[in-house]
């Protein structure tokens, strides 16, 4: 075979029911023939491993690697260097594609050889191996992700779940660090864009699943939160981020909203409490977020 173009990054633990339909999904892309594919299963006690070996056996462009378990972008890390594919891209054993997906992706990125990333929008589903096809033909809502600008970015992660990007920028940028637990991507595409553009490929092209219980659902919001708030924090002490225009009043005002939430719908002052303090320290004046504070989080009231 030669190089391919495109390498899916696929991790897996405890996820058989989604591993035939996560397989499946990627033989059907019109790209096929010019991916490959990487199974990373990372000591899965369930039997993902025996279903990548049939479909292994099948296509010669799948690979599996079992090892022992390890964390999601440990996993990602060990995946990179074996990766062929002059792009990558994680392909989530939860998430579906459009059939065009890595085309359309693979397309955008050689016509733009100054982009890092690409992303897309995303069709919304809360049922469990549900195709791109089937999303559509029943209006799925749409998650919209906002055109890239550096400040869009900065604010929170826009790329969604199934971006793509250069696999040369590893060499350049590091790989995924893996102090993180959740927001390990943010990180990196945050490092890419110091020193490159991202691009948003029009109309969705992909299927999120949203469960409470993935890595980034509702459950690990408040570790999620303050991951990004570490990574915040460490970029506007960089440049190009501390010399954005607006960005300390926009990003005091992202920080107080994720804040106020811990308040009034997680009952935890704790939680909220670093957020709304870097809200403070990155715009002083703003009487709201000193009386929230004051209030709510010294006095206790309300």
């Amino acid at each position: 075979m030669a190089l391919p173009l495109i390498t899916a990054i696929v991790s897996t633990y405890s996820a058989e029911r989604f591993i035939r339909g996560c397989l499946e999904d990627l033989v059907a892309q019109t790209l096929f023939s010019e991916m490959q594919v990487l199974v990373i299963d990372s000591g899965s006690p369930e039997g993902e491993s025996a279903i990548c070996a049939e479909f292994a056996r099948q296509y010669p462009q799948i690979q599996l690697i079992r090892t022992d378990r390890e964390p999601l972008y440990a996993a990602w890390n060990r995946a990179i260097p074996l990766a062929r594919g002059k792009y990558l891209t994680n392909a989530n054993t939860d998430d579906r594609h459009r059939q065009d997906f890595m085309q359309v992706m693979v397309a955008a990125l050689d016509q733009h050889p100054d982009v890092a990333l690409a992303y897309a929008d995303q069709l919304i589903s809360h049922t469990e191996n549900e195709t791109f096809a089937d999303c559509d033909r029943r209006g799925a809502k749409l998650r919209y992700w906002p055109d890239y600008t550096p400040q869009e970015l900065m604010l929170r992660c826009i790329t969604g779940s199934q971006p793509v990007w250069r696999k040369s920028l590893h060499a350049e940028l590091g790989d995924f660090d893996t102090r993180y637990r959740i927001a390990a991507d943010y990180d990196l595409w945050l490092r890419f864009a110091a020193k490159y553009p991202l691009l948003k490929v029009p109309g969705p092209l992909g299927v999120l699943y949203d469960s409470p219980n993935t890595i980034s659902g509702r459950n690990s919001r408040l570790p999620m939160n303050q991951e990004v708030l570490d990574i915040q924090q460490r970029c506007m002490r960089q440049a190009p981020w501390q010399t954005l225009p607006d960005i300390r009043t926009r990003l005091a005002a992202e920080l107080f909203g994720r804040g106020y939430q811990h308040i009034e719908h997680d009952r935890d002052i704790q939680a909220a409490k670093p957020f709304i303090r870097e809200a403070i320290r990155l715009d002083p004046t703003n009487l709201r977020y000193l009386k929230t504070y004051a209030l709510r989080c010294i006095a206790g009231l309300g």
